[in-house]
C-alpha cells in the first residue's frame, strides 16, 4: 500500500478510537513521546488524535517526518 494511503488509514483509525467512550486521547498522544511514530500509519494516527477535537495536549512529533 502507498505511504499516503497508510497515513490516511492511521487518521481514520485514530478518529474511530477517539470516539470510544473509554479512550484517553491525551494518554495516547503522550505515548508517542516515548515511542515516536515510525511509519506512515503511526504518523497519521498521531495526527488524527491531535485533530480529533478531544486533545488537550500536543506532541513534539506533530508534523515531523521521521
Amino acid at each position: 500500500m502507498l505511504p499516503i494511503n497508510e497515513y490516511h488509514r492511521g487518521r481514520e483509525a485514530a478518529t474511530k478510537d477517539a470516539d470510544g467512550p473509554y479512550f484517553d486521547v491525551d494518554q495516547a498522544i503522550g505515548s508517542f513521546d516515548c515511542d515516536p511514530p515510525d511509519s506512515p500509519f503511526q504518523r497519521g494516527y498521531l495526527r488524527g488524535l491531535l485533530k480529533s477535537g478531544y486533545a488537550s495536549v500536543t506532541s513534539e512529533w506533530d508534523g515531523v517526518l521521521v
